[in-house]
């Protein structure tokens, strides 16, 4: 077997720049996309990526100083040992770091090392989680940011073109504004092709109350809405409930908390019908399988949350292709090239699902043409 002793650990940081074309939502402009990802070497010659998703929008140079501050905990070990060593990461930051970036990083390293392990046996990492639960899985476009009325109209039909038979816009204006972009969204994408609305709350400076929430959903309900997303904001737990327990639609949120212990008071709070855990910002692997396993015994549905680039998409894949009740992929239609340019095979969308990956590991690559043409740009940040 290949020898998988650790021998580097370091963060690569990428800035895409979007200042031409830009993503825009209720919360604000996207003006740069700045990602961070991991890279754990071995003695062997392994390589294996994590992206921490989203420190690498908003503190990327914190991010590559976790990391660093990591490294020496990893250097020698053999990293098939992940859980073993994320435990290791996670117990000597307690006392600074319980929750937020530090456990994201350490959760993004893990990723790494799962990846390593994966390569190692020669298989996809699901086949590490419990095996191959799906042949292929619906996947839903993940976009409809904030853009003209014409240039939407054609995201819709690219979409129906494509093949894609679910959609998810971006909301969180005014009620009559979303209802217009609502309506036009259905309008162009038919009965047929079921439709998300994300408020995009978790992270908005100006998040809805629970009412102004109720207020939106009770005026989109009529377009046969599957899910209304993060409607309040990221710790108000029970304004969630409380809007769960009057909304006529479902209610998803969670791609902001960090960790099982963020994830718990909504299940205790009875707030959620799906949650949204992600490896790359929750907390890694083994933290997603543990909230996935709050989530069941509390009866809420899992959709992994997957808005990043290659090695995000990749390891929430991995953990939906393992997990026997998963019902779809997020596919983000941001437009970024880091997608695609980081995985070693791209994506197919066949009649509106993606099928199981058979690639060792994550199938992620990183070459010197990536790291120059995406070299980090000092200064750059996520808001304008």
């Amino acid at each position: 077997m290949t020898d998988t002793t650790i021998k580097k650990v370091h963060c690569h940081l990428l800035t895409q720049d979007m200042s031409q074309s830009g993503i825009r939502w209720a919360g604000g402009d996207m003006r740069y996309w700045n990602t961070a990802l991991v890279e754990v070497a071995t003695e062997g010659g392994l390589r294996g990526f994590g992206e921490a998703y989203y420190p690498g929008l908003s503190a990327p140079l914190a991010t590559r100083a976790l990391v660093e501050n990591y490294a020496p905990l990893l250097i020698g070990e053999n990293a098939c040992d992940a859980t073993k060593l994320f435990h290791r990461l996670r117990s000597k930051s307690l006392a600074w770091g319980k929750a937020g970036l530090p456990l994201m990083v350490a959760g993004s390293i893990e990723v790494a090392l799962w990846d390593i392990k994966a390569q190692a046996l020669g298989a996809p990492l699901y086949q590490l989680l419990g095996g191959k639960a799906h042949d292929a899985i619906t996947a839903y476009a993940s976009g409809g940011n904030d853009v003209p009325r014409e240039q939407l109209i054609a995201e819709m039909e690219s979409y129906l073109e494509r093949g894609f038979r679910a959609v998810k816009i971006r909301i969180g204006r005014s009620v009559a504004e979303d209802v217009e972009k609502v309506r036009l969204c259905r309008d162009v994408l038919g009965p047929d092709v079921e439709l998300m609305v994300d408020a995009v709350m978790g992270h908005n400076p100006r998040p809805f109350s629970a009412k102004e929430a109720l207020a939106h959903i009770n005026a989109l309900e009529r377009f046969d809405i599957t899910w209304f997303e993060d409607p309040v904001g990221n710790r108000d737990y029970e304004g969630c409930a409380f809007v769960r327990k009057h909304s006529p639609v479902p209610v998803a949120a969670g791609e902001t908390a960090v960790g099982v212990h963020e994830f718990v008071p909504y299940f205790q709070a009875g707030a959620l019908d799906w949650v949204q855990p992600d490896p790359t910002h929750s907390g890694g692997i083994t933290e997603c399988l543990d909230i996935a396993a709050l989530a069941r015994a509390h009866g809420v549905r899992v959709v992994y949350h997957s808005w990043g680039m290659a090695p995000c998409l990749a390891a929430n894949y991995s953990l939906a292709f393992a997990d026997p009740y998963a019902r779809y992929l997020e596919y983000p239609t941001h437009g970024l090239p880091l997608v695609e340019e980081l995985a070693e095979t791209p994506l197919k969308l066949i009649e509106g699902k993606i099928p199981a990956p058979t690639a060792p590991g994550l199938g992620v690559k990183l070459n010197e043409d990536i790291l120059s043409r995406y070299a980090f740009v000092e200064g750059s940040t996520f808001w304008p």
